[in-house]
């Protein structure tokens, strides 16, 4: 997981690519984590949306590389297209299935393409001393199966995103929490800002269980009602 890709299409629009897979994960016999499809492509499509919708953009479209088979596509396409519908977004959907060869593990890899308008982009926008949280647990793995009550939901990202105290939201990914630090101080050039994690900063996120914000401090009251039990550290 990383930054998305911006491509200018205009001096006022550009378009986002966010993109996440998973390799070894799925029903077949020689896959590491056996899980059922429909929970390989809730991941896939939580990290890709997640990473778009946290720049500023605004999701259209997904598209599905998918090496597992024909039979699994259907799957994978209604998971996506619910998981929109459930979130107010239509999202147009294409892809490709590896028909020709037989793996003996699963992989698949999902896009997500959105909209931003650069001036709303939410990067680097961030004031040194604005309140910093994490929301949700980092799970990686089958930690994510057997604790999903510490999961943060994808409604819950979606509505701290609508917050006009909330500066910028950063995913927590494979690097963990450090990396998600050390992108913040780079991109808003902090250099006197320590943060105290109460956790192995380094510990993987896995599929963004979790995310970061910044916030304006006024608001911390609004935050910590609106994270409720998903909210662990505040500063």
């Amino acid at each position: 997981m990383g930054q998305p890709l911006f491509i200018s299409v205009d001096k006022e629009r550009e378009l986002v690519i966010a993109t996440d897979n998973a390799g070894g994960i799925g029903s077949k016999t020689d896959d590491i984590v056996h899980v059922p499809y429909e929970t390989v492509a809730e991941s896939l499509f939580r990290v890709s949306f997640m990473d778009c919708l946290a720049v500023g953009a605004a999701p259209f479209a997904v598209t599905i590389s998918n090496f597992v088979g024909d039979e699994v596509w259907d799957e994978l396409e209604q998971t996506v297209r619910n998981l929109g519908h459930s979130l107010g977004y239509t999202l147009d959907i294409t892809g490709s299935t590896e028909s020709n060869m037989a793996l003996s593990q699963s992989a698949i890899s999902l896009s997500i393409l959105g909209w931003v308008e650069t001036s709303e982009k939410r990067i680097g926008i961030s004031p040194e001393m604005s309140g910093v949280a994490l929301i949700g647990k980092p799970l990686v793995g089958e930690e994510v199966l057997a604790h999903p009550e510490k999961i943060a939901p994808l409604e819950l990202f979606v509505e701290v995103s609508k917050q006009k105290w909330v500066y910028e939201i950063l995913p927590v990914g494979s690097k963990g929490i450090q990396q998600s630090i050390q992108e913040l101080k780079q991109r808003n050039g902090w250099k006197n800002r320590g943060l105290d994690i109460p956790f192995d900063e380094k510990a993987s996120g896995g599929p963004s269980t979790s995310f970061m914000i910044t916030f304006d401090k006024q608001y911390k009251d609004e935050l910590v009602h609106l994270a409720g039990k998903y909210k662990l550290s505040i500063e």
